[in-house]
């Protein structure tokens, strides 16, 4: 009987444990321009999230869209810089500074989930971008830690709608 319940215990955790850690098994480029590329990118687990990225070297900017969460995330890989952060702040261009209080690290990215901001709110975010010249990750201080050319950024985001309104995200 023990071997019974430890071979159920083992097929229920095999498979619960594999549903809760989806892998991106493929990613198709859909576009790129300037600094900005746009995937499609496809889990083990069948579920799918759309992604603008702008980055060089060792570092990162994204704008991720799956089904539960809108990002806006930063990464860098050779710093410690995003790990202490207490808020995560933002410019685009010499306009005013966005930030959030309640950021979340995860291996190297700082993130915020735009998931429950105001749509105005977020409607002037993405039209500063697409407008936008560059892109300042600032810290606490409101000094600049590093910048993002927003090149590309217009047509890039476009794209990035077009995949995700496909891809069944927003209406």
């Amino acid at each position: 009987m023990n071997l019974l319940k430890s071979c159920t215990l083992f097929i229920y955790l095999f498979f619960t444990y594999s549903s809760f850690s989806a892998e991106v098994f493929d990613e198709k480029l859909l576009f790129k321009k300037g600094d900005w590329e746009v995937a499609l990118l496809r889990y083990d687990d069948r579920s799918t999230a759309c992604i603008a990225r702008n980055g060089l070297g060792n570092k990162e900017f994204q704008i991720y869209v799956n089904a539960d969460v809108d990002e806006f995330a930063i990464f860098y890989d050779n710093s410690n810089v995003n790990k202490n952060l207490k808020k995560f702040h933002y410019a685009v261009d010499d306009l005013a500074s966005w930030y959030s209080e309640s950021p979340y690290y995860d291996s190297g990215w700082l993130i915020v989930d735009l998931t429950n901001e105001s749509e105005k709110a977020l409607r002037v975010l993405i039209k500063e971008i697409r407008k936008g010249q560059e892109l300042f990750h600032l810290d606490d201080n409101n000094k600049i830690i590093s910048k993002f050319s927003l090149k590309g950024s217009a047509a890039s985001l476009t794209e990035l709608e077009k995949c995700v309104r496909e891809q069944g995200f927003w209406n």
